[in-house]
């Protein structure tokens, strides 16, 4: 999967941290680049889920945002 780049230093880093990675792991860079992939996707999600339980575990709705049950638009028996 091609990535974009904003610069071509972008790309040379990108490339860089990616063939160091490759050393590291003893694997092809493209392999690296994957894994690259992986771990940002992980980071990604991990930053969703915090920000989903920081706004399930945040403050209850005042009563100025909550609707009135006697509204118009409310069903009425």
């Amino acid at each position: 999967m091609a990535r974009r780049h904003a610069s071509i230093a972008e790309y040379y880093r990108a490339h860089g941290r990616a063939f160091r990675l490759a050393l590291e792991l003893g694997c092809t860079p493209a392999e690296a680049e994957a894994e690259i992939a992986k771990r940002e996707a992980r980071e990604r999600w991990d930053a969703a889920e915090r920000r989903l339980r920081a706004a399930m575990n945040g403050p209850l709705p005042t009563s100025a945002q909550r609707p009135a049950w006697n509204a118009p638009w409310m069903m009425q028996e």
